[in-house]
C-alpha cells in the first residue's frame, strides 16, 4: 500500500519491494503536478514555497504471500552452481547444499550447507561412486524432507558423472515430488575428454532424474 505525501527538503523518499530496501533523495518541485501543489500562506509568496516543496512517495509495504523458491545444490558441480548464483546476487530464493564431502561443505557459500550420509562416508565423499551417493541420500532422507518443508518450488542442480551429483539428486528430486513440490532439475555433463565412463554414469542417472521429473 502506498501513501502520497508532502515532505520538506531534507526529508528522504523510501522506496521497498520485496528484494530489498533503499532511500534516495527526492526530487525538486518542478516535478510536483500543479494540482498538488499548496497555495501560499499569508507570510510566504507562491514561488518561495514552489523552490521549497518536495515531493516524496512514502511506501508502506506489506509484505505478500509469494512463491517459496528453494534452490539444492547436490554434489560438488550442484555446490559451484549454487555458489555462483549466490555471487552473482541472486535474490529471493533460499540455496541449499547437499554433499558427502564435509570439507566441500566447508567451503559452500549456501545459508543452509547439509552432510549427508555421515555413517556411511564418515564425510569423505563417494569416490565418484553413484551408488555411494544414492545411499547416502537414502541414509539422510529426513533431513533432506525436513530443508524442503515449505516449499512452493524446488531447483536442483547437480552434475552427473561424479559420485553425490549422480547418486543422491535422483533422491532429492524423488522426496521433493513426493512432498508435492513443483520440482525442476538442471544438470550438467561431463566434458568428453573425461571419458566414457563418466558419461555412462551421466546417461544411467540422468534417465531417473528424467522418469522422476
Amino acid at each position: 500500500m502506498a501513501m502520497f505525501g508532502y515532505a520538506g527538503p531534507a526529508e528522504l523518499a523510501s522506496s521497498s519491494s520485496s528484494l530489498g530496501f533503499c532511500k534516495t533523495r527526492v526530487p525538486s518541485s518542478s516535478f510536483i503536478p500543479r494540482r498538488w501543489r499548496i497555495s501560499p500562506g499569508p507570510a510566504s509568496g507562491r514561488n518561495d514555497i514552489s523552490k521549497q516543496l518536495r515531493f516524496s512517495v512514502r511506501c508502506s509495504f506489506v509484505p505478500m504471500d509469494s512463491a517459496k523458491i528453494k534452490v539444492v545444490g547436490v554434489g560438488g558441480g550442484g555446490n559451484n552452481a549454487v555458489n555462483r548464483m549466490i555471487c552473482s546476487g541472486l535474490q529471493g530464493v533460499d540455496f541449499y547444499a547437499i554433499n558427502t564431502d564435509a570439507q566441500a561443505l566447508v567451503q559452500s557459500a549456501a545459508e543452509t550447507p547439509i552432510q549427508i550420509g555421515e555413517l556411511l562416508t564418515r564425510g569423505l565423499g563417494t569416490g565418484g561412486n553413484p551408488l555411494l551417493g544414492e545411499q547416502a541420500a537414502e541414509e539422510s532422507k529426513e533431513a533432506i524432507a525436513n530443508a524442503l518443508k515449505g516449499s512452493d518450488m524446488v531447483f536442483i542442480t547437480a552434475g552427473m558423472g561424479g559420485g553425490t551429483g549422480s547418486g543422491a539428486a535422483p533422491v532429492v528430486a524423488q522426496i521433493s515430488k513426493d512432498a508435492g513440490y513443483l520440482t525442476v532439475g538442471v544438470v550438467t555433463y561431463p566434458f568428453s575428454f573425461e571419458g566414457r565412463k563418466r558419461l555412462w554414469k551421466l546417461l544411467k542417472n540422468f534417465r531417473k532424474m528424467l522418469i522422476l521429473l
